[in-house]
């Protein structure tokens, strides 16, 4: 993702024409770092932290002037967060609603070249849910490997309900998040 901004933000050309966003938006999951953030809780950051204390604000944009969202700080985290604990332990030490393993990128890039910069989040997985450390190791990596996975499901068959329930929780946040998104389009 990176790589992918800093092309985006270092004025590419297409044509005669050189390219500048006039707001780069990240959106997608996060995990709920507060007991009230439930599954498909849209959650808008007000700031963006990473773990090593820098801090970027985000803003606003009019077309989700009346939305109804969750405000305030969202973490960035490198890792996924998967134990309840660790997810309440960086609730409160953050002051955060939300943990994404993205965001704080962006915010960071948007701010060295000045571009105003959003970020819209859904909470896929609530803060007294863990996920088994199996299933985190599957979903470390970019990609999963079906073999693995294959591998693993035969020795832990656990993991189909896991998988079931992150599946769903996803595609319930997903639908909450569609809609605002649209909305920013159509502005």
């Amino acid at each position: 993702m990176e790589t992918a901004l800093h092309w985006c933000l270092n004025g590419p050309r297409w044509g005669d024409a050189v390219y500048r966003p006039r707001l780069l938006v990240s959106a997608g999951f996060a995990g709920a770092l507060q007991p009230e953030q439930r599954v498909g809780e849209l959650v808008l950051a007000t700031e963006v932290a990473d773990a090593q204390g820098h801090c970027w604000p985000a803003l606003r944009p009019t077309a989700w002037a009346e939305g109804a969202f969750a405000a305030g700080r969202l973490l960035t985290m490198r890792e996924l967060v998967s134990d309840p604990q660790e997810k309440q332990r960086l609730g409160r030490q953050y002051k955060a609603l939300a943990v994404d393993m993205e965001s704080a990128v962006a915010a960071r890039l948007c701010h060295e070249h000045n571009v105003p910069f959003a970020c819209l989040r859904v909470i896929s997985d609530d803060w007294q849910t863990a996920l088994s450390p199996c299933l985190v190791a599957l979903l470390r990596r970019e990609r999963i490997s079906w073999l693995r996975l294959a591998v693993q499901v035969l020795r832990r068959p656990k993991l189909l309900s896991d998988f079931g329930r992150l599946a769903g929780q996803t595609r319930q946040a997903a639908r909450q998040l569609s809609a605002p998104l649209a909305a920013l389009l159509d502005g």
